[in-house]
């Protein structure tokens, strides 16, 4: 049974998508590292999912 569940997130700012279509399935005992340019969603991606910040459409349970 998976901790965390991302289904279909997206989050835009004005005209740019940081976030489109984002699914992600976190499994006990998983590890995960995050990698990307400057500017492409990954915190943005950490803040939505600490609640810091709300996606424009999606699932997160």
């Amino acid at each position: 049974m998976a901790l965390l569940t991302l289904r279909n997130i997206h989050l835009a700012y004005g005209m740019a998508a940081l976030l489109d279509g984002i699914n992600l399935s976190l499994e006990p005992g998983e590890r995960v590292a995050i990698a990307g340019r400057n500017g492409e969603g990954k915190s943005t991606l950490l803040k939505v999912l600490n609640g810091d910040a709300q996606a424009d459409s999606g699932d997160i349970t």
